[in-house]
């Protein structure tokens, strides 16, 4: 890829192996100190221990909300959500949730949404899978395994593995678990994963004005496969990802993850490029499956401006 689709980034330091979240993370025991709280959930967050951009935003707002009812202050407050918004680059989910919650106070709306609006997305995006179909899917996203899980039809997964994270595994194990069959591939077998399936389901990190899908590093190159083989993508996702600075212009921070990542003594003049995501074109994507319903990825962004003017608003005011 080259050009326009060349990653962004700026400094170093993924989608979606869901930390399920506990709010002992976050709500420390009364008396408890919260900047040591606060700086253990930021800590958590850039090591990936919480990941996936639904347990990011949901622990990021619980953390925002309890320092908060706390009363340490508007500036500590805004502290630790410009904190929070630099753990990951790529991450406008997080972001949006964090700009409404501070615009408006209303913390327990924002969480309402995260919760709600995944049942939605779960009721519109079964309706992609036919009886028999082979799934493929490369990754973890929370809101792909949640529509295959209520599937009730025969179905088979095949997953990638998705280096060096390995998150596909958790994708594989959740399946098993649901007793869907699953095979998994190496990520460099990706064609082989793809040359009989059915449909290619993903979830997104970012969504952008242009209608680029921001997801993890190996999915454009798969959807083009994809696209190869006939295969339709669906990039399965809640509205709130969509980034409003793109609208503005701005393009999205691609994260360069650490190099021991990949390879932790390569020799000195070995240097690693370890991009966390890619940009999917929006020419290779049948469709994005939201809690507003499934849209051309051009459609979706109409349609959430529309439906949520405050993602803008609480851009344009600053927030």
């Amino acid at each position: 890829m080259g050009g326009e689709d060349e990653p962004y980034w700026e400094t170093a330091s993924d989608d979606e192996a869901d930390y399920d979240g506990d709010e002992s993370d976050v709500e420390a025991d009364e008396g408890g100190d919260s900047g040591v709280d606060a700086d253990e959930v930021i800590e958590k967050i850039e090591a990936v221990e919480i990941q996936g951009a639904t347990s990011i935003a949901r622990e990021g707002v619980r953390l925002l909300q309890r320092l908060d009812r706390e009363g340490v202050g508007e500036a500590r407050v805004d502290d630790v959500a410009e904190r929070l918004k630099g753990a990951r680059p790529t991450e406008p989910f997080l972001y949006n949730c964090i700009r409404v919650s501070r615009e408006t106070g209303e913390y327990e709306d924002v969480l309402e949404h995260i919760e709600g609006s995944q049942e939605d997305i779960v009721d519109y995006g079964v309706d992609l899978v036919e009886d028999g179909d082979v799934v493929y899917t490369h990754c973890h996203s929370s809101s792909v395994t949640g529509v295959l899980e209520e599937v009730d039809l025969e179905l088979s997964v095949r997953v990638t593995e998705t280096r060096p994270l390995y998150q596909g595994r958790t994708t594989a194990e959740e399946m098993a678990e649901a007793g869907v069959p699953v095979r998994f591939y190496v990520d460099s077998g990706a064609r082989l994963a793809l040359k009989d399936a059915d449909v290619m389901l993903i979830g997104a990190d970012a969504v952008l004005d242009s209608g680029k899908v921001v997801n993890k590093i190996g999915s454009e190159m798969f959807a083009e496969v994809a696209d190869r083989y006939g295969v339709p993508v669906y990039v399965v996702t809640d509205s709130w990802k969509y980034d409003p600075l793109s609208s503005f212009g701005f393009e999205p921070e691609i994260e360069r993850r650490a190099a021991e990542e990949v390879w932790k003594d390569p020799p000195d003049d070995v240097e690693i490029y370890n991009y966390a995501f890619e940009k999917v074109a929006p020419g290779k994507v049948e469709g994005v499956v939201s809690e507003l319903g499934v849209h051309p990825p051009e459609e979706f962004i109409d349609r959430v401006v529309e439906e949520y003017p405050e993602l803008l608003e609480a851009v344009e005011s600053g927030g």
